[in-house]
C-alpha cells in the first residue's frame, strides 16, 4: 500500500546487447502480452464505458454500439477463452532482463498510458523508441485509471480495479485528482531511473535482490528527459512538464484534456501534439490552442484516416476487421502506417529540438506520406476559430 502511494510501478524498455534478429529468434524469452487479470480488466473497462458512454468518445468509430450496450454486463464471462480463441497466445517481442547495450549512455523517455490501459498496452511505441536508442519507462498508473493494477502486501498481489464513476459523481473532480496523481507517478519514474543511473539501491518488489537494476548504473543520459503520453496520458504529460522542468520535451498523442480543462498551465518546453482524425473534439482542440503560443517550439499535426486506438498495440493483435469495427480499432489508413508515422514524428521532433541529428530515411518517409499528415498551422487554426464562431 505504501509502495502504491509513494513508489512507482513501471516497465522499462531499453536497447539491449542483442541485435534485432536475435531478439526475434529468442521467442521462448518473450513475455506474454497480458495476463488473464489484465484481459479481464480490459473487458471490465469496456463494460464501464458502455454503461456510461463518455461524451468525448466518438460513437461513430464503434459498430453495433447499441447492441453491445445491451449485452455489456455479460462480456466478462469467458472473455479470456474468447481472447485466446481469437488471437492465440500473444507475446511481446522483447527480451525480459536482457543486458543493456554498453554502446553509450541512453537518453530517457517517460510514457504515460491512457484511460483503461496499462504499462504494456503501448509496447509497439515503447519498443520502437527503445530501438532508436532510448530508455523508455512506462509507468502503470495506480490511482484507478488503468484497466487494473496491483501492489504487493504481505507477499501477495493486491489488485487495484478500474475506478468506475457513478452517475452521481462529478467527473471533472475525479479526473482532475487522477491526473495530478498520474503526473506525480511520471515524476517518480524519472526519479527512479535517476537513482538507477547513479547506482543507488532501489527496493524492487519484483526483483528483491536487485540483480537486474544494477545494469542501468552509468548507462543512462539524463540531460534531456522526454515526457510522452496518449489520451489521458497526454494531459498527464502536460501537467508533468509544468511540474518538473527536468523534462525537456513533450510528446502529446491524441490528448484527452478534459481533466485539465480548468488548469492554467504554461510549460516552456517544446511540445508536439500528434492527433488522429477521428478524435477531433472541439473542447480538446480549444484547450490545445492554449499551448500553441510559441510557434517555434510547438507543433500540431493530424494523421488522416486514423482513429484513437491506433496508438495502442491492439489493432496489431486483432485480425478480424469486424471485431476492429466493433471495438473502435478500424481505421481508413492502415494501422501499421499510422503507427510508423506517429513514431517517426515523435523521434523527428525530439531530434529537431534536442540533438540536431538528421535521419534522411525518416525524413524521406515523412515526406512520402505528406498527403496523410495535416499540419495545424496558426492560419488553419484561425480559420477553424472563425468557423466555430459562425456555427455558434
Amino acid at each position: 500500500q505504501e509502495g502504491r502511494k509513494r513508489g512507482v510501478f513501471t516497465r522499462i524498455y531499453y536497447p539491449s546487447i542483442f541485435p534485432v534478429n536475435e531478439t526475434i529468434n529468442k521467442t521462448e524469452l518473450w513475455p506474454i502480452w497480458a495476463d488473464d487479470e489484465y484481459l479481464i480488466g480490459f473487458v471490465r473497462f469496456m463494460q464501464a464505458v458502455l454503461a456510461r458512454w463518455p461524451s468525448w468518445v466518438p460513437r461513430g468509430e464503434y459498430m453495433f454500439i447499441d447492441q453491445m450496450s445491451v449485452i455489456a454486463h455479460l462480456l466478462h464471462i469467458g472473455c479470456t477463452h474468447v481472447w485466446k480463441f481469437l488471437n492465440g497466445a500473444v507475446y511481446c517481442p522483447i527480451l525480459r532482463n536482457a543486458p543493456i547495450s554498453q554502446e553509450k549512455e541512453w537518453p530517457v523517455v517517460v510514457f504515460s498510458h491512457g484511460l483503461g490501459c496499462s504499462r504494456f498496452a503501448y509496447s509497439r511505441i515503447c519498443t520502437d523508441l527503445a530501438s532508436h536508442g532510448y530508455v523508455v519507462l512506462a509507468p502503470e498508473h495506480r490511482e484507478g485509471s488503468s484497466c487494473v493494477s496491483f501492489y504487493h502486501a504481505e507477499g501477495k498481489k493486491q489488485f487495484i480495479q478500474h475506478r468506475r464513476l457513478t452517475e452521481f459523481e462529478k467527473e471533472y473532480e475525479i479526473r482532475n485528482e487522477q491526473v495530478k496523481h498520474r503526473a506525480e507517478e511520471m515524476i517518480r519514474a524519472l526519479d527512479l531511473i535517476s537513482d538507477l543511473q547513479a547506482g543507488n539501491v532501489v527496493m524492487n518488489e519484483l526483483d528483491p535482490e536487485g540483480v537486474h537494476q544494477k545494469m542501468f548504473a552509468g548507462r543512462v543520459n539524463l540531460m534531456n528527459p522526454v515526457a510522452a503520453g496518449h489520451s489521458f496520458g497526454g494531459a498527464t504529460t502536460l501537467l508533468a512538464l509544468q511540474k518538473d522542468t527536468r523534462f525537456k520535451v513533450g510528446l502529446v498523442l491524441d490528448a484527452w484534456l478534459f481533466s485539465i480543462k480548468d488548469e492554467k498551465l504554461k510549460p516552456d518546453q517544446p511540445i508536439i501534439f500528434i492527433n488522429t482524425e477521428s478524435f477531433l473534439n472541439r473542447n480538446n482542440i480549444s484547450k490545445m490552442r492554449e499551448f500553441l503560443t510559441h510557434p517555434e517550439n510547438r507543433r500540431m499535426v493530424f494523421i488522416k484516416g486514423s482513429v484513437h486506438h491506433n496508438h495502442l498495440d491492439t489493432p496489431f493483435i486483432f485480425k478480424s476487421v469486424t471485431i476492429k469495427k466493433i471495438t473502435g480499432m478500424h481505421s481508413e489508413t492502415d494501422h501499421a502506417t499510422v503507427m510508423e508515422l506517429n513514431n517517426k514524428l515523435m523521434i523527428h521532433f525530439i531530434n529537431s529540438k534536442l540533438t540536431n541529428e538528421r535521419d534522411l530515411d525518416m525524413e524521406t518517409f515523412l515526406e512520402h506520406h505528406e498527403s496523410v499528415i495535416i499540419e495545424a498551422t496558426e492560419r488553419k487554426m484561425e480559420e477553424e476559430r472563425e468557423s466555430d464562431q459562425i456555427a455558434s
